[in-house]
């Protein structure tokens, strides 16, 4: 009976720690407003290139390669609520495939799997020779979702060739769609 009461109290604290805190991207909490996270960056060495509203881009080192970030911020508050990783483009399916699983088995190892899906859309199948053309035309479903404390993590395939990961934060991305909800009322 002990070691089950062990059993339950550790089930809730762990359930509590991933509900609670805020998600962290390269050790930086994705918690306060977008100047702070940017400077944090910038000390990382990546360099801002751009910025549209509450999205901003940049360009740098993670993972040991040369990668695109979107940082998206809340529309009033300015809160930075998902990080956006585009790795590089890649022009074969095998590469395409080595660089998913390579990451997903990275991500394993830090961060528990909560689901993933690896399939083609009808017609497309793996080993068809028509892959790449699957990917281009949003057929390829290789996506994994990955439990963080604050938040959550995609990693995915997307239609562009590249590996794209998806940091979230729990917190900020609610305050974003209720401040996106407010924008909406305001404007009606």
């Amino acid at each position: 009976m002990k070691h089950f009461l062990y059993l339950l109290f550790f089930i809730f604290s762990s359930i509590n720690l991933f509900a609670n805190g805020h998600i962290r991207f390269m050790g930086v909490e994705i918690a306060g407003d977008y100047s702070s996270f940017k400077d944090s960056l910038e000390s990382k060495g990546f360099v801002y290139t751009t910025s549209f509203e509450t999205m901003y881009k940049f360009y740098g080192r993670f993972v040991n390669e040369i990668v695109k970030l979107e940082v998206l911020a809340t529309p009033r508050t300015n809160k930075v609520c998902k990080v956006i990783v585009y790795f590089p483009e890649k022009e074969t399916w095998s590469d395409m495939k080595k660089d998913y699983f390579d990451k997903k088995r990275l991500y394993s190892e830090k961060y528990p799997i909560d689901r993933d899906y690896e399939f083609f859309s009808f017609p497309y199948e793996d080993g068809d020779g028509y892959e790449m053309r699957a990917v281009a035309l949003d057929k390829c479903k290789f996506i994994s979702f990955f439990l963080a404390i604050g938040g959550h993590i995609t990693l995915e395939i997307n239609k562009s060739s590249q590996v794209k990961v998806v940091y979230e934060d729990r917190v900020n991305i609610k305050t974003a769609q209720k401040e996106l909800n407010q924008n909406a009322l305001d404007d009606i």
